[in-house]
């Protein structure tokens, strides 16, 4: 995900709207990754489960979509 994001603000360049856009991008992208490099599957369940118990009905609206989703690619 660094490598990436690193290619994106390579290529989006560093001025007007796309410049912006790009390094916003990439600046996720690296965040994440680095992330990613800290923290295991034990941390990031922790921090799902912290952030569902602050946002129940988010998190409830979230998973009613997917399941809406899911059903609807499934379906033949």
């Amino acid at each position: 995900m660094g490598n990436l994001g690193h290619t994106i603000r390579e290529k989006a360049g560093r001025e007007g709207f796309m410049g912006q856009a790009g390094a916003a991008v990439a600046d996720t992208l690296e965040s994440g990754g680095r992330y990613l490099e800290e923290h295991d599957l034990g941390d990031m369940g922790q921090e799902i489960t912290s952030m569902i118990r602050r946002n129940p009905i988010p998190a409830l609206l979230v998973g009613i979509g997917i399941g809406f989703l899911l059903a609807r690619a499934t379906r033949s």
